[in-house]
């Protein structure tokens, strides 16, 4: 049968009242019975006390969830709250003590032979005894007359990190020296790489009497009421 038959066929059929009611009423009959899979436990038929329950119980669920996140909130704020005051108080022992602590550490890393010169001016290498021995004006002094002999003579007995730290050292020991007057004693040169060679403020280790400075071995250090050189900054040209 060709499709066209088939069109005027299935037209005259369903212009029959009789029939198209007939239709209707078997395809609703049909989706009455069709139920998806889980739709009856989801959307039990008739039974609303069923759903009433279920929804008051899943409310009391819900109000408890709410209760249990506003503690947990709660909780989460006091711990943010310590977790502040924890990193302020670690900054502030950072800020007043975090270089002490640097060169502390930094000290038990010196050669075996430095190590062992330095401790007859430290005779308390802990980390508070480094600086309490170092801030003694006799102490210092004889720190910073070995240090020098160390650069000037160059026995091979200093690595090049020992001298950083020698250097980082009394640079570190003069400020806490100044700190226990009301007005700084000492001021270093703070002379730096390419700074011009200058006699009076700068030994060089080399043999150059003038050029610029290629590097620095050590920092220099001035009295600050008389201006006068009390250490010469060591330095290559």
């Amino acid at each position: 049968m060709n499709p066209e038959r088939l069109y005027e066929i299935l037209t005259e059929t369903l212009a029959d009242e009789k029939i198209r009611a007939e239709i209707v009423d078997r395809i609703s009959a049909k989706a009455a019975q069709d139920v998806l899979p889980g739709q009856t436990e989801l959307f039990p038929g008739g039974d609303g006390l069923a759903l009433s329950a279920e929804n008051t119980e899943l409310s009391r669920r819900l109000a408890l969830c709410e209760l249990e996140n506003g503690r947990l909130q709660g909780e989460n704020s006091a711990l943010i709250g310590r977790i502040r005051g924890l990193q302020e108080a670690i900054n502030q022992y950072s800020s007043a003590y975090g270089m002490q602590i640097s060169l502390h550490t930094r000290f038990g890393s010196l050669s075996d032979p430095v190590r062992a010169d330095v401790k007859g001016f430290f005779k308390n290498t802990s980390a508070a005894g480094l600086f309490l021995c170092g801030v003694q004006p006799d102490n210092l002094k004889a720190f910073r007359d070995y240090t020098e002999r160390l650069v000037i003579e160059g026995d091979g007995a200093a690595t090049g990190s020992d001298i950083q730290l020698l250097d980082d050292l009394y640079v570190y020991l003069i400020s806490c020296y100044n700190s226990t007057f009301s007005s700084p004693v000492y001021v270093l040169t703070g002379v730096r790489a390419g700074d011009e060679f200058d006699g009076n403020l700068h030994h060089n280790i080399g043999v150059a009497k003038s050029g610029k400075i290629t590097e620095v071995k050590l920092q220099g250090c001035i009295a600050c009421a008389s201006k006068r050189i009390v250490r010469k900054a060591i330095v290559k040209i």
